[in-house]
């Protein structure tokens, strides 16, 4: 059986500067109790800064505290690697916060061998569970996925999650390659993840191959908010008879759920780029056509780290 992840205030985060209001936090967790196929509920990042100055982005003990009150389900917090502190202590523990259950820390490829590292002491600060989410990965080779694995499988983490992070994922014409990943992280006592994004409508679709390919966990959003294009969306996995209410938040908070809705993210998730180019590219209203020809251009580090040159007219 599966196991479900709720990134809606995570990962929904970026559409809004990860400036949820308490008010709809607490409303919204009230609605995700009725859910029990959900096993987190992810609620934002710990104490990171720099990029976003809402509340939701540098949780700290006292909003932990105060979201805790509110919740019924145990609660997750990522922790990006690249921009957090490297010091455990700056971290919660589970004995202060009974209902964080899990911490997901997302690596990039050149962090990896560090990130895990620093990821098993973190696990045994904070005596959380602990899930390594590798992302950009269909920018990954074979030997750069063996790599990950055995650096996590190291670290003692609890899951090895996969991103999709640039969308163009078909997990059909890749079944071969995470079978093979995903027999080994269970045979290494770990539970295989990954995180579907809809830039090219195939979030879905993947949902649905998700156990033909060994997965045992992936991530939901009520609809489908996320970084870029978004996720899978919640409402199109679970059966919603008698928890109709959940759809209420689209309307009663769409202010909050806003994302950008062009062509852009297919072509940046065809060339397995950063969505990051797409949502410049739709506000410039820079016509598809003219984007392609500039997504050319976009090669090695600059497709996983967007390049802000690249679609200037400087």
């Amino acid at each position: 059986m599966l196991k479900f992840i709720d990134v809606t205030l995570r990962d929904g985060g970026h559409q809004n500067g990860f400036n949820w209001p308490f008010e709809f936090v607490q409303r919204y967790l009230n609605s995700i109790n009725s859910f029990q196929e959900i096993d987190f509920v992810e609620l934002g990042y710990w104490k990171q800064t720099g990029k976003y100055s809402g509340p939701f982005y540098s949780i700290d003990e006292e909003t932990l505290d105060s979201v805790c009150q509110m919740s019924r389900k145990k609660l997750s917090v990522m922790v990006d690697y690249h921009y957090c502190s490297h010091d455990v202590e700056d971290f919660p523990s589970n004995v202060n916060f009974s209902q964080l259950q899990l911490i997901r820390i997302c690596l990039r490829k050149e962090d990896i061998l560090n990130g895990c590292k620093f990821a098993k002491e973190l696990k045994k600060y904070t005596k959380c569970k602990l899930s390594i989410n590798f992302f950009n990965i269909t920018n990954y080779e074979e030997t750069d996925l063996v790599s990950a694995c055995d650096a996590a499988a190291k670290a003692n983490a609890d899951f090895i999650y996969f991103a999709d992070t640039h969308g163009g994922l078909d997990l059909f014409d890749n079944l071969g390659v995470f079978q093979r990943f995903t027999k080994l992280i269970k045979e290494a006592g770990m539970i295989p993840g990954l995180h579907l994004h809809d830039h090219s409508g195939k979030a879905y679709f993947n949902y649905r191959n998700l156990g033909v390919a060994g997965f045992g966990a992936t991530d939901v959003s009520l609809g489908g908010i996320g970084k870029g294009m978004g996720n899978l969306k919640l409402e199109h996995v679970f059966d919603l008879q008698g928890r109709e209410h959940i759809l209420d938040h689209l309307l009663l908070d769409q202010k909050l759920f806003r994302m950008p809705s062009g062509p852009y993210g297919i072509l940046t998730a065809r060339d397995s780029i950063t969505d990051h180019y797409a949502v410049e590219a739709e506000r410039i209203q820079l016509k598809p056509s003219q984007f392609a020809k500039r997504l050319k251009g976009i090669t090695g580090f600059s497709k996983d780290n967007y390049d802000k040159h690249i679609l200037s007219d400087e």
